[in-house]
């Protein structure tokens, strides 16, 4: 079954936005020496600071979200974030005990809460992530437009080849 999605036109503010590391690493002291260090985990979830302004009608929809179809963030549902790869859909939890909801001087609440979300840099494999340093160590801050040439060239100059298929 398909997670929950996000209602219509709900999105997070990008002033409000931030994240935080995903953990797995160990610090250990040595006496005498430089720490330690260990991978304890891989993957895991990072927290995402998430602020959404809301006028009277969106936050009753949102309430209803919430309380109803997500049950306070206890049931996994689809948001748009961006982990480091652009805004895509993330499946999140609300972490407990995060959520605020506070009415402004005017008529716009905002909500905060903080959404917890595991990283869409593991939809690629490790020789992929390698890979695409390695491309940016040879293009530089030229990177997108390389890709972007090379996407032009794969879906429209080279059907005049007629490869014939």
């Amino acid at each position: 079954m398909a997670n929950p999605v996000m209602p219509n036109g709900i999105k997070p503010v990008v002033a409000g936005y931030s994240m935080d590391e995903p953990g797995g690493v160990l610090r250990t002291d040595v006496a005498g020496g430089i720490p330690r260090y260990g991978m304890d985990w891989d993957r895991g979830v990072q927290r995402f600071k998430v602020t959404l302004i809301l006028d009277a009608l969106q936050f009753s929809i949102w309430t209803a979200f919430y309380h109803h179809v997500i049950r306070k963030g206890s049931i996994t549902f689809d948001m748009q974030l961006d982990s480091g790869f652009g805004v895509v859909p993330h499946a999140v939890n609300i972490l407990p005990g995060s959520y605020t909801a506070a009415r402004t001087g005017g008529i716009m609440i905002v909500v905060s809460f903080t959404a917890e979300a595991e990283s869409d840099v593991y939809d690629m494999s490790a020789a992929d992530g390698s890979e695409l340093v390695d491309i940016y160590n040879l293009y530089g801050s030229g990177l997108n437009a390389f890709f972007d040439r090379l996407g032009r060239f794969a879906t429209f100059e080279s059907n005049v080849l007629d490869f014939g298929l």
